[in-house]
């Protein structure tokens, strides 16, 4: 059996690296900078900051080894996200070890996951990447990728997503991606049933 789920897991990275590999060079042929589908149009990621932040979570596919090495699901404490009007978002798994004032593009603090109908993981989608607002003691909001974070709505947080894996027509920076699959029936909803 422990080989078994050796080899499944060695499988999946393998095949996320390539899917990464196959991305990065998509990434690539386009221009340096290219725009990141932003509500303005004129928020940018670096094609090798991506490639980065997406060669560092590509085996992150496999939820099991995210838990592995130290992302829990928030689905019992915060619920699957979505928004009526703007789209959905999935559920967090979230790592607290890096839940501190230091950002890093290959360690985002959350990996958002989209759910299929089961309610089963179906894929990771974005990053979040988040600074708790008392960790934080500076005047100017966090910033990755030359985009500010801006804090959420009801947590004490400040918050960042990228659309990494999943393309968003609203942005790669929006919160919300409306080609994201709503919460399947029986899940609690952030903000409907959870947090209590």
């Amino acid at each position: 059996m422990y080989r078994n789920s050796s080899t499944r897991r060695f499988r999946v990275v393998v095949a996320a690296a390539t899917i990464t590999l196959g991305i990065v060079a998509a990434v690539s042929a386009g221009p340096a900078g290219a725009a990141a589908h932003g509500d303005d149009g004129e928020h940018t990621m670096a094609v090798e900051e991506q490639a980065a932040a997406m060669a560092a979570t590509a085996r992150y596919q496999d939820v099991a080894i995210a838990e592995a090495e130290g992302w829990a699901s928030s689905i019992d404490t915060l619920g699957c996200f979505q928004d009526d009007a703007r789209g959905g978002m999935g559920v967090h798994y979230v790592n607290d070890s890096l839940m501190d004032d230091v950002v890093d593009i290959a360690k985002p603090e959350a990996l958002v996951y989209e759910l299929d109908a089961t309610g089963a993981v179906a894929g990771l989608v974005a990053h979040e990447y988040i600074v708790p607002v008392e960790a934080w003691t500076s005047a100017e909001p966090p910033q990755l990728f030359g985009m500010d974070f801006h804090q959420h709505p009801v947590l004490p947080l400040w918050v960042l997503h990228t659309w990494m894996w999943k393309e968003n027509p609203t942005g790669m920076f929006s919160d919300w991606n409306p080609a994201v699959r709503p919460c399947p029936a029986g899940v609690p909803i952030f903000g409907v049933d959870l947090p209590e």
